[in-house]
């Protein structure tokens, strides 16, 4: 028996009541009625530095001196002025400068000017934002990423500056520190949370006079990524590349345990060998990682410095049950498939609508990804890189199989624009002699259209095809025969197209001559253009492979990807007609008008 749905009517007043008390009591506790909390006594000193394990570019504080301040594809000149007092032109920029992990491009520089540039800019923002505690400076994710910056960085901070900077500095450590402490329970759930209390752990160990908390910080800190990280590695929120983010503090933190005599625990050492091996899991052939849930652009100077500190360096797990993803490897090929559905609402802030779709790479090409979302700009584009037509799998009359809040005000009072999605998955896998196979199924569809949809992929021992086969379950209604089903394959920005002579097939070719066959005998293929949200810059153009049938009539589509070398002869680019189909973005606004 399926079950039964709460009505949107109910449901959504019931998250918006939820986030603004949380709100509201955020706001109280911020207060000066609780302001007294944080006070207390200014430590002696720090006790350890932390190390930062992002790369840092030498360059980027040459403009930071100069007055030039860019966080993603954003800059503002101060014209000398601090940049803590100028209008910033973005949340994102605002949180990544309030953030200050920018510090660690001055620690590249190491000189004196760039060791005075730095404590400056940590006297200004605790002069101008130090007491705003009801302002966003303050929000706690950036409390925690801005602390742990300035331990990391303590070296840089102290080396020129003077003694009442110093003690400034010290006091405004353990304000933050105990503003983080009081709101970490009443915080969002999900990576902020975790990040948090991460913090509180970096301070525990950092500051002086704090010993007594270092057992219960730590056993806090075990609670929540007993919490938060499942058992298969993944994170609650499902997106890959927060593992990254994760990894980076974590590891930092695991040694400064060490260094200070004390036995990291069980529970933590474990949460990390697991994140490690899901990275390896989450990883295409490239090196890239896939584009689920959140993930973009891989930081790949990062993920390279991360996995330096994996010691199992072992095959990657096939299977990832409890994140909800399988993983097909053969030959130079890997295939990975989103199988799973929402661990946690308020952990999916960036939830993606696209259960079933996969991703697809050989060698060093990705050749079928999804279109990932971009690193900066995320909310200008996030209504596009969320819909179901975004990624490579089945739509259904360009409506998203996960409903999002489409209105601007409604999001920001909601804990997560995620309000519905599949209910029920299934997944099962299998292999013989010559291949191995996933099939999965979902039930976004079974309200809006009496629709489940149901995908096999299977790959072949040599790792050279990929057969698919997408069904439509219909329940006992009469399918309109109007519904119009379609099946997307994105291809990366760098993949070039040539429809072969059979009229049936497809070549799709890497740069470095590496070519796929895509072949579909049951419904005709058109190609569309389609969009790349991820990658440094603004989102650029690609192309997308479009599989379209109706249900009515034909309710399951076989297709083949088959791995060819490219002759000259296959060569030729493809003229597209603009009436073939509608262009991808009108095509996601219509996914989200639908889903709301």
């Amino acid at each position: 028996m399926r079950t039964m749905r709460v009505p949107d009517s109910l449901l959504i007043p019931a998250l918006i009541g939820s986030e603004i008390w949380r709100r509201f009591a955020r706001r109280v506790r911020s207060g000066p009625l609780y302001r007294w909390r944080f006070a207390g006594t200014t430590p002696s000193g720090l006790v350890m530095a932390p190390q930062d394990l992002r790369p840092a570019d030498p360059q980027r504080a040459v403009e930071f001196y100069s007055g030039q301040f860019s966080f993603g594809d954003e800059s503002i000149i101060t014209g000398g002025d601090t940049p803590f007092a100028v209008t910033s032109p973005s949340s994102e920029w605002f949180t990544q400068l309030h953030g200050f992990r920018w510090l660690r491009h001055h620690r590249a520089v190491n000189t004196d000017l760039s060791h005075a540039n730095a404590n400056a800019m940590v006297t200004d923002w605790i002069e101008l934002w130090g007491h705003q505690l009801n302002s966003q400076a303050w929000r706690s994710d950036i409390v925690a990423s801005r602390i742990v910056s300035w331990f990391c960085h303590a070296p840089l901070l102290v080396k020129s500056a003077s003694a009442d900077d110093y003690r400034l500095m010290l006091k405004s450590l353990a304000r933050q520190t105990r503003y983080l402490q009081h709101n970490v329970p009443h915080m969002r759930d999900g990576y902020p949370r975790l990040q948090a209390t991460i913090a509180l752990a970096y301070a525990s160990l950092c500051l002086a006079g704090r010993e007594k908390s270092i057992k219960p910080v730590a056993r806090d800190l075990d609670r929540e990524l007993d919490r938060q990280i499942l058992p298969d590695g993944g994170h609650i929120s499902r997106n890959p590349v927060i593992l990254l983010e994760i990894l980076t503090e974590l590891l930092p933190l695991k040694q400064a345990y060490d260094k200070q005599g004390q036995r990291p625990s069980k529970n933590l050492i474990s949460a990390v060998d697991r994140m490690m091996s899901a990275l390896r899991f989450f990883r295409h052939s490239n090196g890239d990682l896939a584009q689920f849930n959140g993930t973009g652009y891989t930081p790949n100077a990062l993920l390279a410095t991360i996995l330096r500190y994996d010691s199992a360096k072992g095959q990657p797990q096939q299977s990832a049950p409890h994140s909800g993803f399988q993983r097909l490897t053969a030959g130079k090929t890997v295939v990975l498939m989103d199988t799973g559905k929402p661990v946690s609402r308020a952990a999916a802030r960036r939830s993606l609508a696209g259960t079933l779709s996969f991703e697809m790479s050989c060698g060093q090409t990705r050749f079928i990804s999804n279109c990932g979302v971009p690193s900066a700009t995320f909310q200008l584009y996030a209504p596009f890189a969320r819909a179901t037509a975004a990624h490579s799998t089945v739509t259904v009359n360009d409506t998203s199989s996960s409903q999002f809040a489409r209105d601007t005000g409604i999001y920001k009072l909601l804990p997560s624009p995620l309000i519905r999605s599949p209910e029920k998955v299934s997944v099962s896998r299998e292999s013989d002699e010559k291949f191995s196979s996933i099939t999965a199924s979902h039930d976004g569809y079974h309200n809006q259209f009496d629709l489940d949809h149901k995908r096999e992929l299977s790959l072949s021992d040599d790792g050279n095809t990929l057969n698919g086969h997408d069904t439509l379950i219909s329940g006992q209604g009469t399918l309109a025969e109007a519904t119009i089903a379609a099946i997307r394959f994105h291809l990366p920005a760098m993949i070039s197209v040539s429809k072969l002579s059979s009229g049936h097939s497809i070549m799709i070719a890497a740069p470095n001559n590496d070519a796929w066959v895509f072949t579909c005998l049951d419904a005709p293929i058109v190609l569309e253009e389609s969009i790349q949200f991820s990658g440094p810059g603004q989102p650029r153009k690609s192309e997308q492979i479009v599989v379209y049938f109706h249900p009515a009539e034909r309710d399951n589509i076989k297709w083949t990807l088959e791995r060819r070398i490219k002759t000259a002869g296959e060569n030729r680019k493809v003229a597209r007609s603009e009436t073939e189909a509608p262009d991808l973005l009108d095509g996601l606004e219509q996914a989200e008008d639908g889903s709301d």
